[in-house]
């Protein structure tokens, strides 16, 4: 896989399950109604497609705050440490910026994770409320309406982990027409360290083999996912800086 298609999918994945309006310097998602999700609600912008960067930053904050939500702007995944270079300009208007590495993981050996056999993985087709249990005992709440949008969009998929007929974790994504994206591994707090999170991914592989995808990548979000990713057969190939910058003004 061309690590270049990852990176304009970051860019790009929110289109599945929030509203955005394009601009020529890049994306503006937008959801009023889920304004804790940061993936909802944030401006993507171009390094090379800026001529004059306190315009576009006088745009941004007039856009999410004309809405009422706080202006965040993400670096365009394209654009490795760029906000690195322009902190000065992003503070001068209100801005804090920083930057986090991004690890980037692709699928290069065998499965090796042996799934718990008292778990249950089903596939999910459709969106069921009894799904909203395990954002809830997860505390992240946020997640529900991104998760259930994303689910509408055909493109999309999700495994449920269930114990005793509850479910109690989900592995959810998307496959666009240059990627295939892990989006989230989320696991109940109620229920860890019983190999929920190491039972979906088995499944995932496993799906994705049988589905000839070979176009799948992942970001791990701490070093317990990147351990069940590395079981599952990826690889960390690339660290890239993301730049994240959050209006810190009114």
């Amino acid at each position: 896989m061309n690590l270049r298609d990852g990176y304009l999918e970051e860019d790009l994945f929110p289109k599945l399950f929030t509203n955005y309006e394009e601009r020529s310097y890049g994306i503006l998602f937008y959801n009023e109604e889920n304004r804790d999700s940061y993936d909802s609600n944030h401006a993507v912008i171009y390094k090379d497609k800026i001529d004059d960067l306190g315009n576009v930053l006088a745009d941004v904050i007039h856009f999410y705050r004309s809405k009422n939500l706080r202006p965040i702007i993400y670096q365009s995944m394209l654009d490795d440490g760029w906000f690195e270079e322009i902190e000065n300009d992003l503070a001068r208007v209100g801005f804090k910026s920083w930057t986090e590495l991004q690890e980037y993981m692709l699928p290069t050996g065998e499965n090796k994770i042996v799934p718990n056999p008292d778990l249950e993985i089903l596939k999910i087709e459709k969106w069921e409320d009894e799904l909203k249990t395990v954002f809830l005992e997860a505390e992240e709440p946020w997640e529900i309406e991104v998760a259930k949008a994303s689910l509408n969009n055909p493109r999309s998929w999700m495994f449920a982990a269930r114990e005793n007929g509850k479910t109690i974790g989900l592995l959810y994504g998307h496959v666009s027409d240059i990627a295939c994206r892990g989006d989230y591994l989320l696991v109940s707090k109620l229920h860890r360290r019983i190999g929920v999170g190491r039972a979906l991914f088995h499944a995932y592989v496993e799906w994705c083999k049988k589905s000839g995808i070979d176009n799948a990548y992942l970001w791990p979000d701490g070093e317990t996912p990147k351990r069940i990713y590395q079981e599952g057969g990826y690889e960390l190939v690339e660290i890239r800086k993301a730049g994240r910058a959050v209006w810190d003004r009114g």
